[in-house]
């Protein structure tokens, strides 16, 4: 009985931390301007929202934010889709980092990944990896303690979908979860606040009136 006991707890640990990640993902990335970035997220589709706020006397002028077009990607469909908001439409496609991967000819020589070791930010206990793409290195830190995600957060504007050879690369080294911080020189973005709710579907969907291009 005591085996059994083990044996339930043992696999309850590895779903909580092998599960797939639905919730809400907030980041800040503040240098002349201040970057805010929503990621809504389920296990086949992310919604991504962004707003450019600039900085006036060393804070963010809240009353001057700009909502850049916000962007959907759908894992059954293997579409992108972009909003634009001011025209009511919409643009589908495949997705655009898969797409300058194949323009770059990114080869599996083109990618390193470091795993630095162990590092807590906040409550989240992380792993440090620096990654390479054709000399250019970023330096992200993933926690699984959120549990797995489809999308990598690699910088301002800058997603590794799952399908990415780059995502593929930091996965087999361990960095299967949610990015807390990355870097990239002076560049910072943090992961400034979370929700483990599954968003409402509404996030997914199509706004009423919105045509495709």
């Amino acid at each position: 009985m005591k085996k059994l006991t083990v044996l339930v707890a043992l696999v309850g640990i590895f779903q909580v931390s092998f599960a797939q990640f639905e919730g809400t993902l907030v980041y800040d990335c503040t240098l002349k301007n201040k970057v805010m970035m929503t990621l809504y997220e389920t296990k086949n589709k992310v919604k991504i929202e962004s707003k450019i706020y600039p900085m006036k006397e060393g804070a963010a002028d809240i009353t001057r934010g700009k909502e850049q077009d916000n962007m959907l990607l759908d894992f059954t469909t293997n579409k992108e889709v972009h909003f634009v908001d001011k025209h009511h439409v919409y643009t589908e496609g495949g997705f655009s980092q898969l797409n300058a991967e194949k323009e770059m000819k990114l080869s599996e020589g083109d990618i390193s990944v470091e795993s630095v070791g162990a590092e807590k930010i906040g409550k989240l206990d992380c792993q440090h990896f620096v990654v390479k793409v054709k000399g250019d290195q970023r330096d992200l830190w993933i926690t699984k303690d959120l549990g797995s995600s489809n999308i990598c957060l690699a910088g301002i504007f800058l997603y590794y979908p799952l399908g990415s050879m780059i995502l593929n690369k930091i996965k087999g080294a361990g960095g299967d979860g949610v990015v807390v911080k990355t870097q990239a020189g002076d560049q910072v973005v943090m992961l400034t606040n979370y929700q483990t709710k599954t968003p409402p579907a509404y996030n997914f969907e199509i706004p009423e009136g919105y045509k495709k291009m």
